[in-house]
């Protein structure tokens, strides 16, 4: 098992598991759907923004300063520092190139201590994610081996920071009902709502709309 129950693996969409309902509205937008009693744990997919009343939500945001520099460890390692923010709990990473196998280490930083997320792990791919339990951490240092392959570049970065969206003030009114799941239809695509307990819900944006459209529910 990873250390301090750290999760590391390459980004993918999951396919949820558990009872499965399909939204009446399969537009684009946010929409809000009563829980039912069968399924309080009732989730959107992995890929889309969605949120229940009264949960935290793992909030995904762009920050520009959270890059704190690379460095050149020894040859054939580079060493890329990120700031965390207060409830951190997760760092995505898209590199330039493909990895091709490479070595990475990650090791996250909390009060003067330092905890292993990655050891000597060979991954491939241009994506990378971190999530970790411990709480206090202040910053991510991933270290890249590319000995015989060209030096990597982190080109995109994601820090992910756990909130209640239903606490926050500036949330829209229509989005603070109890019992309801919020999610954000992409549009173009068929979706399923799952039963999916353990699932932390996760939000990429701010709801920018002032509504969210109620929609019922059915069996597939």
């Amino acid at each position: 098992m990873p250390p301090l129950a750290a999760l590391v693996m390459m980004l993918a969409t999951g396919t949820p598991e558990g009872r499965c309902f399909v939204p009446s509205d399969q537009t684009a937008g946010w929409k809000r759907v009563v829980l039912p009693e069968e399924t309080p744990a009732l989730a959107a997919p992995a890929d889309v923004d969605w949120f229940r009343s009264g949960e935290p939500a793992l909030l995904l945001e762009q920050d520009a300063t959270a890059y704190t520099g690379a460095d050149s460890e020894r040859p054939g390692r580079m060493a890329y520092a990120f700031r965390v923010p207060r409830d951190g709990r997760r760092l995505e990473l898209g590199f330039l190139g493909d990895l091709r196998g490479a070595k990475v280490d990650a090791v996250a930083y909390a009060g003067g201590r330092s905890f292993p997320l990655l050891d000597e792990k060979r991954l491939a791919g241009t994506q990378l994610a971190l999530d970790w339990t411990m709480e206090g951490v202040e910053q991510v240092v991933v270290s890249v081996h590319h000995h015989l392959r060209e030096k990597p570049v982190v080109r995109t970065w994601r820090v992910g920071r756990l909130m209640k969206p239903t606490e926050d003030p500036a949330l829209p009114a229509s989005f603070r009902a109890p019992r309801s799941l919020y999610f954000l239809h992409p549009g173009g695509r068929r979706l399923e709502l799952c039963d999916a307990p353990g699932r932390t819900p996760r939000l990429s944006r701010w709801p920018e709309s002032a509504n969210a459209d109620e929609v019922t529910l059915r069996r597939p």
